[in-house]
């Protein structure tokens, strides 16, 4: 499981707030771990990061070994049905199972998993990101990610305060 701790000021600010005035966040950070979920579903099916761009095409080798073009999607196991999230008072919690999320998300080199039979290196080929989890390359929480929280936190003060 990938685990990256955000400290995000403003959002922070909102949480602390929303909590003082509604004791039981669990709502808020179940609405939260959703949306961000599904988020990075949508972007696996769109083939597009948090930020829009294209993820990288699969090189010829690749699909000569597997059933379809597209990166993410058309693997034998879909990687968004192992996307979940869990959420208590204090956090939300998205998690992408299994060692493929990881190495999706932040790719891998030629041979960095070892050997395999025969000595083939695993995996046998470059493995370029493709990161469908809402976090920047510098470990922050992507923007289009953050205005979402924002949004969702904003909201929950708001119905809070009337």
């Amino acid at each position: 499981m990938i685990r990256i701790d955000l400290d995000d000021t403003q959002v922070q600010r909102l949480l602390a707030d929303l909590q003082q005035r509604l004791g039981n966040l669990t709502p808020a950070m179940a609405q939260i771990g959703e949306a961000l979920a599904e988020g990075s579903k949508q972007r696996i099916e769109a083939g597009r990061d948090w930020r829009g761009k294209s993820f990288a095409p699969n090189k010829p080798s690749t699909l000569a070994r597997k059933k379809g073009a597209r990166p993410l999607i058309d693997t034998g196991t879909l990687l968004h049905n192992r996307i979940h999230y869990s959420a208590n008072a204090h956090s939300a919690t998205v998690a992408a199972g299994g060692v493929q999320a990881a190495v999706m998300q932040f790719g891998q080199k030629k041979g960095a998993s070892g050997a395999g039979k025969r000595g083939k290196p695993i995996p046998w080929g470059d493995i370029p990101p493709r990161p469908f989890l809402p976090i920047s390359p510098g470990g922050d929480l992507e923007p289009k990610a953050r205005d979402l929280v924002l949004d969702i936190l904003r909201a929950w003060v708001a119905d809070a305060g009337g």
